[in-house]
């Protein structure tokens, strides 16, 4: 994610929050080891609770010092409104709720897959965006140069995972690459995972053939 210039945490901020980011891979691990049924018994409350973190900010001018103070400086300044202003949900909740709707809605490979792609490669973009970013898209905060991080990032990562066919994986990685040019609908976080997983289930349903009768397993 690059943010406009007015909005731009420093690039050490940035590169900590990118490396907090892909702290996130704990997740998918997590999803494996444990299986589907499992990682959700500990993903839904872990996200419930990230949700009410983020009302109670906007609730408690005491709660929402202390989240400043600790993590402030990682912070947006979307991601920090006022006490009494609207809640705003900060891109640390954003990815537990798209673990957790990935894994709801898609099976558990097809879960893992598109998480993983998109924390490395939406990492890629932020960091080459910001450094080296001169070309944007029309009517955006994103450049040409930072989505090109992104693709390559994950047409690396699709390449190196099990499971996935690799023609499949690349149209999912292109297809999640424009999806994360404009600013919405939706965070980033999750409508970029989502379009992947999407892509890749119904690649893998109606161009490969493959047994969806687990789809819910």
């Amino acid at each position: 994610m690059e943010p406009p210039p007015s909005d731009a945490i420093p690039y050490r901020a940035e590169l900590l929050r990118k490396a907090i980011h892909l702290l996130a891979l704990v997740i998918p691990l997590g999803m494996t080891l444990l299986g589907k049924a499992t990682a959700l018994l500990v993903l839904v409350p872990l996200t419930l609770l990230a949700l009410t973190a983020d009302v109670l900010r906007v609730r408690s001018e005491a709660f929402a010092r202390f989240i400043r103070w600790v993590f402030g400086y990682l912070m947006r300044a979307e991601e920090q409104p006022p006490v009494g202003g609207p809640v705003a949900i900060n891109g640390a909740t954003w990815v537990l709720v798209s673990a957790t709707l990935l894994l709801l809605v898609f099976p558990l490979h097809i879960a893992v897959a598109s998480f993983v792609m998109f924390m490395i490669s939406d990492a890629a973009a932020a960091l080459i965006g910001r450094r080296f970013g001169r070309h944007r898209w029309g009517g955006t905060n994103r450049t040409v140069e930072g989505s090109l991080g992104f693709l390559a990032a994950g047409l690396g990562v699709v390449a190196l995972l099990p499971g996935i066919v690799f023609w499949t994986g690349a149209v999912g990685v292109v297809l999640a690459c424009l999806a994360e040019i404009p600013s919405g609908p939706l965070n980033d976080n999750v409508r970029v995972p989502l379009v992947a997983a999407t892509v890749l289930f119904l690649l893998e349903r109606f161009a490969l053939g493959h047994d969806v009768a687990l789809f819910f397993g």
